[in-house]
């Protein structure tokens, strides 16, 4: 019985630690992707409908926020421009974020062995630039922000915010849904 029950608590223990390892390995799996340059698997680990409204639901906020800074919150036009900024921007990020969108940006991007990523001296050749200098490599923080949210951010600059935002499907597995832009590039 003491056999029983220590095996149901080994068993209880290794899936609750994979579970909670999962957002690492997906992370891996999306490093391991963009270094393979295989855009069809980092789309696997892309949640383009949820990316797709994240990404305009920012951009039409901070375009608000600037034409009723720039023109005023009683301008007439003001609506008329933001209708206009929206709809645009709705369509290039509808171009953007997809999976054709993945597709060329690994196309352009080559990673290094120890992770780097640069683009390309020309669009679809085997040249890279020159690597840039051992310390330059990215640093990033990832961790938990709820049961269902796991945030990666450059570990350099965490008060600007910014980051990746990775969601759970299911119980092991995990999509990118979100990309909280810094408050750095909104300001622009």
């Amino acid at each position: 019985m003491k056999k029983i029950i220590l095996a149901a608590a080994f068993f209880l223990i290794a899936l609750g630690a994979v579970t909670y390892a999962t957002p690492w390995y997906t992370l891996h799996q999306m490093k391991t992707a963009l270094a393979e340059r295989d855009a069809a698997a980092l789309a696997e680990h892309v949640d383009f409908p949820a990316l797709r409204e994240n990404v305009k639901q920012q951009i039409n906020g901070a375009m608000a926020d600037g034409i009723k800074a720039t023109a005023g919150a009683d301008n007439p036009f003001a609506a008329m421009g933001q209708a206009l900024v929206s709809s645009m921007t709705n369509k290039m990020v509808d171009a953007m974020v997809s999976p054709a969108g993945v597709v060329a940006l690994v196309n352009k991007s080559v990673v290094s062995s120890d992770g780097r990523v640069s683009e390309a001296s020309e669009v679809g050749g085997a040249e890279t630039q020159p690597a840039p200098k051992a310390d330059s490599k990215a640093r990033y923080t990832a961790s938990y922000a709820g049961w269902d949210r796991f945030v990666i951010r450059p570990a350099a600059r965490q008060e600007d915010g910014g980051g990746l935002v990775l969601r759970r499907h299911g119980l092991w597995s995990w999509k990118l849904s979100e990309i909280e832009i810094s408050k750095a590039m909104a300001a622009r």
